[in-house]
């Protein structure tokens, strides 16, 4: 069970997940994230597929992003992107496309304007598509279910863990108002997705 996660995105708000619920924990200057490793071993020893996320698509809002596989660090942190253009897939959750729920993250809110991959996240709607590829040129393919936007304190506890069998992916990143003394986001958008399933 998740008992804690925190996470930064943006120009430095942090954020935390404690018994499935944000909590905002205040600011840092690194762009990083980090969980308690014990929290998805059971999943890492359940990946199926062979290959490791190497690029991001969603053609509706224009995102073709290279993929960081980010994992934990000896402090305990896994990087979110280094780059504003880029997603972190963090790879203590499924692999995209496996059982579960694969978990990338991207930045919203570059500072001086500059563009951040998930700028227009929240521009997706049900049945759009997203893709996710290999560098053996491996696509798996997910359709949009649903986005939701949360408070710092709601449960999110389904962001993070699903136990219906099936692969899905969700995108994260930040939305709301820009706080100056907290240096976050007043919200974060989820955006759910599955993986297509092509009718016989």
């Amino acid at each position: 069970m998740l008992s804690r996660t925190y996470f930064t995105w943006g120009a430095g708000a942090v954020f935390a997940v404690v018994l499935g619920t944000f909590i905002l924990t205040g600011g840092l200057s690194d762009q990083s994230f980090s969980a308690e490793p014990t929290a998805y071993a059971s999943v890492q020893n359940q990946q199926t597929n062979p290959w490791l996320p190497g690029r991001l698509k969603i053609p509706k809002i224009g995102v073709d992003a290279a993929i960081e596989s980010v994992g934990l660090t000896q402090g305990g942190a896994a990087g979110v992107p280094k780059n504003p253009g880029d997603v972190a897939w963090f790879n203590l959750s499924p692999r995209p496309g496996d059982e579960g729920n694969s978990i990338i993250d991207g930045h919203f809110g570059w500072k001086d304007g500059q563009p951040a991959v998930f700028d227009k996240l929240s521009n997706l709607r049900p049945g759009d598509a997203i893709s996710v590829e290999s560098a053996e040129g491996i696509t798996t393919t997910f359709v949009v279910r649903e986005l939701r936007t949360y408070g710092l304190r709601e449960n999110v506890s389904e962001v993070f863990h699903s136990s219906d069998g099936k692969a899905h992916l969700n995108l994260i990143t930040c939305e709301g108002v820009w706080d100056a003394v907290s240096k976050s986001y007043s919200k974060r958008l989820v955006v759910f997705a599955d993986k297509d399933t092509p009718q016989l």
